[in-house]
């Protein structure tokens, strides 16, 4: 299988021809919007399926189906397989949060359970997921279509179809779930798959400062990184590109770069990319660092340098690799000034990630249902500013691992927006660590061993 149908999203544009100004017109048009943060970006030919997941208006993870299951991509490896296709067209969808990070846990997991509807009993799994009380990702796919169910603590939340017309919209999710394995319209056998480890996170190099790149996020990723060649005695070379914004040196088995010698330091420097160039700074380490002989504290890194920490030394090389055959090459040769974003397509985009605020009659309210907590099932209505915390808050956790006013929600004009209050052990929303959030009907709130969904209610 080359190619999937996912579960029906709300689609921006479809089948778009690439080139690199589409992709970087795209970029450019999400940078500040406060539209929705989830989105997916497929990218398909005859031969190759590709899904780039864009969270608050960045790349996030990336993905290639590869046979009957879906193999996790660096953000590299994602821009460099998608200059390699064959015309790819392109197209993007915004993606419910449970969505997102169900479509997320494909990509990163192995399944715990695969096969089927021949082999796996699914009244058993469902037993199964349900007694296990565990958060769990099933996915159904017939042929090319690619069907998501979402478990909480082994209940079935929330049920994604390709086809919705493909089972009865009166049956509930479970009777659904049975009904495509079963009663499906086709007589093709549904491959089943269930994922009881879900926790998802960000490519590698999602950090990585391609904002600051005045060519754009496709000649970004696209260009060669620079590499550290590594001298230890004369007796052995190890080379090693720098593929994180942050790239550390030291003793400890932990860094980037570890420098076996007892004069280094456990952390004993670091390499920063900002602005287009890279940065060593030394960490105050007990014996220095040279740069071409001169001890330093800071120094932006120019090709041929060579860094030395007690014997050991260590070049910084920037041209170090050639680009992939044809991928820079051929796409210059593309007539991008025709195949970039049209005006009416990008007035199109414009209005789904920054829509007009309406006045309504009837504007969403939102609400909280505690999912996970010693208050689990309690539903919680909010105010202009609710304040969340283990005691004397609005809503009392009675969670040692939250704080006494762990977070507040605040009513704007343009929504509901959560708000971290330094708390000690930080705040997650749909599993990622966040400070400030608009929310929307769906996400899912962490805070310590508690955990909330956003609830639409009646006004």
């Amino acid at each position: 299988m080359s190619r999937a149908r996912l579960p029906q999203t709300k689609t921006v544009f479809t089948r778009r021809p690439y080139s690199p100004g589409v992709i970087d017109s795209l970029f450019e048009l999400v940078k500040g919007q406060t539209g929705p943060s989830g989105w997916i970006l497929l990218a398909e030919d005859a031969t190759t399926f590709l899904l780039l997941f864009i969270l608050q208006n960045s790349p996030y993870a990336a993905a290639r189906l590869e046979g009957d299951r879906f193999r996790s991509l660096t953000l590299r490896d994602y821009f460099h397989s998608l200059a390699s296709m064959e015309r790819p067209g392109l197209t993007l969808q915004i993606a419910n949060p449970v969505l997102f990070k169900c479509l997320l846990a494909l990509t990163q997991k192995l399944p715990t359970t695969s096969g089927t509807t021949d082999l796996v009993n699914l009244e058993s799994l469902l037993h199964q997921i349900k007694s296990s009380g565990r958060e769990v990702v099933v996915s159904q796919m017939r042929k090319e279509d690619l069907n998501l169910f979402y478990f909480l603590k082994g209940k079935l939340q929330e049920a994604f179809f390709a086809d919705p017309d493909s089972v009865s919209d009166d049956g509930s999710n479970e009777d659904q779930f049975l009904e495509y394995a079963y009663a499906g319209k086709s007589p093709e056998p549904v491959t089943i798959q269930a994922y009881y480890d879900v926790r998802v996170t960000a490519a590698e190099d999602a950090e990585l400062p391609w904002p600051e790149w005045p060519g754009g996020i496709v000649e970004y990723f696209l260009r060669p990184r620079p590499e550290l060649v590594f001298l230890a005695g004369g007796e052995s070379v190890e080379k090693k590109a720098i593929g994180k914004s942050r790239f550390t040196l030291g003793r400890n088995q932990d860094c980037d770069l570890v420098v076996n010698d007892t004069v280094a330091s456990r952390e004993h420097a670091t390499i920063r990319e900002g602005q287009g160039k890279f940065f060593l700074e030394d960490l105050k380490s007990r014996n220095g660092t040279l740069v071409n002989g001169k001890r330093i504290s800071a120094v932006a890194l120019s090709d041929g340098d060579e860094i030395r920490i007690g014997d050991c030394r260590i070049m910084f090389v920037e041209k170090s690799q050639e680009p992939p055959k044809g991928d820079l090459a051929r796409l210059a040769r593309l007539d991008t000034t025709a195949l970039k974003l049209d005006e009416a397509l990008l007035q199109q985009a414009a209005e789904v990630l920054s829509p007009p605020v309406e006045k309504k009659e009837k504007p969403t309210v939102l609400g909280l249902e505690m999912c996970e907590g010693k208050a689990s099932g309690t539903r919680y209505s909010l105010k202009d500013k609710t304040v969340i915390g283990r005691t004397k808050a609005d809503i009392n956790t009675n969670d040692p691992k939250t704080s006494r006013h762990h977070a507040a929600i605040e009513r704007r004009e343009d929504g509901y927006y959560f708000i971290d209050l330094k708390s000690t052990n930080g705040s997650l929303i749909n599993d990622r660590e966040v400070r400030t959030q608009r929310l929307a009907a769906g996400d899912l709130i962490r805070i310590g061993d508690s955990a909330f969904k956003v609830i639409e209610v009646d006004s």
